[in-house]
């Protein structure tokens, strides 16, 4: 990868990790254009990490409380952290034994234009009904072991390139009334340990491939860039949000589908 292959890399990392667009169809469409079978993997776990970074930064308050509960366990029913945590690590556990199957079964299957163009317009249109759902709004914390179980199983479908994992995980807190703001929040708490699975999953992949040490400064690079991008996409919705919809993220991933199923058709 070169230097503007690298910045390009970074920037569209950043940016589409944690929001509703699919972070996953907009690196592999990269991957596809400049032909990066080995270092476009290698530069997802740099990306990865860097984005893990943006988020604990952007949230490092918050998991500094929960930190501090666990030494409550007298309080344990009482305590909202607990219960997010707990929340969270069942969100997490269908994704990542669901993923564990198709990465090492159908992974290859599911990265084509096809499949991410309409996954990309199937999750969009998701988005925009459940984004217009009437009805008194709900907090984070208020999420039961059962909306939780429902969260998860929705997320499952982000295994789907083009449907955006962080779009799954909104779509499906907006179905139970979470308000905009704690279920775009609920996607950065529950992307911390997915992308550490899927982190982890790559990595064992790279183990089993040569890579240079040329690709070191590279890779750092790009987890300097992705940290600075996702931060400020992090900033940027959770701000747009506080006065605005979804809409504009429904209309680009629709409009993005039919722009390649056009292209791939033509």
């Amino acid at each position: 990868m070169n230097f503007w292959e690298i910045i390009i890399y970074s920037i569209i990392q950043g940016i589409t990790e944690f929001l509703p667009i699919s972070s996953s169809a907009h690196l592999f469409i990269l991957e596809y254009l400049f032909d990066w079978p080995i270092s476009g993997r290698t530069m997802a776990i740099s990306a990865h990490l860097g984005s893990l970074f943006a988020v604990g930064i952007y949230l490092k308050k918050d998991l500094l409380e929960i930190l501090y509960s666990y030494g409550k366990f007298n309080y344990f029913k009482e305590n909202h952290h607990i219960l997010l945590i707990r929340n969270i690590f069942i969100i997490t556990i269908p994704i990542l034994i669901i993923g564990l199957f198709i990465f090492k079964n159908l992974d290859k299957e599911l990265l084509s234009l096809n499949i991410i163009a309409w996954a990309s317009i199937i999750g969009a249109s998701l988005l925009y009904i459940s984004d217009n759902y009437k009805g008194e709004e709900k907090n984070i914390y208020s999420l039961s072991i059962r909306n939780s179980l429902f969260i998860g199983f929705f997320q499952v479908f982000a295994l789907i390139p083009g449907a955006s994992r962080a779009g799954m995980i909104i779509t499906a807190a907006r179905i139970l009334k979470i308000s905009r703001i704690d279920a775009t929040k609920l996607g950065l708490y529950s992307g911390i340990p997915t992308i550490l699975g899927a982190m982890t999953i790559e990595t064992i992949w790279l183990f089993n491939n040569i890579i240079s040490k040329q690709e070191i400064i590279p890779i750092i690079l790009v987890l300097v860039l992705s940290f600075a991008f996702a931060y400020l996409s992090i900033v940027f919705i959770i701000k747009w949000l506080k006065n605005y919809t979804f809409l504009p993220f429904v209309i680009y991933r629709i409009t993005m589908g039919i722009i390649i199923l056009y292209l791939i058709n033509i």
